[in-house]
């Protein structure tokens, strides 16, 4: 029988279901809702990130064709993003709790920025697209990234694999610095490195048995229809008014923490 809590959760999983597939930021959902419900802030982010980890290869079954001629970047980005992510599953469980409870409202709102710019930022991309047209278009090949390129994956891997809100906007902007212009392929690859970072930190919770199974599966239950629900909404609600809620979230969430 479900209690308070897991309608809350479950709540929280259909809310973040609804909001990734409108504008993203899922996590500024989870992640308190998993924290009203009692778990401790290091539990409430691993046991997030694997319940939403689920939904992320079908994300990138939908860009698939828009992969083609990105193995120079496939491989290289992919490799790091494994290692960032594990690396920065490593971090989570290895410093003291406090210290993630000291940072989690500054991540809240770098979060809760990045979110906010992300239109902003998605528009330039158009701009910068539509002023060097063929460039990075699906199915041409594209010069490997440099080296500086693959560190900077690196860096977002370790965050995504410590906290992980954000880190899609952060591959949309630093993917795009890089050469990538087309919005296709810039989201393609920006799904497939999500998935690698978060599949990575998700195996090394699982082996370590950090993750609360009772409310993970309530934030699983809740996103399956959510995916379906905010497929449909994606295409009728504005998203900037998914990201005025969200940011109004993170914000108040990160003040809540402070307080704390």
């Amino acid at each position: 029988m479900m209690g308070a809590e897991e309608w809350w959760v479950c709540a929280a999983g259909f809310g973040a279901a609804v909001m990734n597939a409108i504008a993203g930021g899922g996590t500024m959902l989870t992640f308190p809702a998993l924290l009203a419900a009692g778990l401790p802030p290091v539990l409430a982010n691993t046991t997030s990130t694997v319940a939403l980890c689920v939904g992320m290869p079908g994300g990138v079954w939908a860009f698939r064709r828009h992969l083609v001629g990105l193995g120079g970047w496939i491989w290289p980005l992919g490799i790091v993003s494994v290692l960032g992510g594990m690396a920065g599953g490593m971090l989570l469980l290895a410093m003291p709790s406090a210290v993630f409870v000291a940072v989690v409202p500054w991540l809240l709102l770098l979060a809760t920025a990045l979110f906010v710019l992300h239109e902003p930022l998605v528009s330039w991309l158009r701009r910068r697209q539509g002023g060097a047209a063929g460039v990075g278009t699906t199915g041409a090949e594209v010069p490997a990234p440099s080296a500086w390129g693959v560190g900077v994956q690196v860096l977002v891997g370790i965050y995504g694999g410590y906290f992980g809100a954000g880190i899609g906007i952060m591959m949309l902007a630093s993917l795009s610095l890089l050469g990538l212009r087309d919005i296709n392929r810039l989201n393609a690859l920006k799904a497939l490195l999500a998935f690698l970072v978060n599949m990575a930190s998700v195996v090394y919770f699982l082996i370590h048995g950090h993750v609360d199974w009772s409310l993970a599966v309530w934030l699983m239950a809740g996103s399956e229809p959510g995916s379906i629900v905010g497929a449909k909404l994606a295409q009728r609600i504005p998203a900037r008014w998914v990201r005025l809620i969200a940011a109004t979230i993170g914000i108040t969430i990160a003040i809540s923490l402070w307080l704390k």
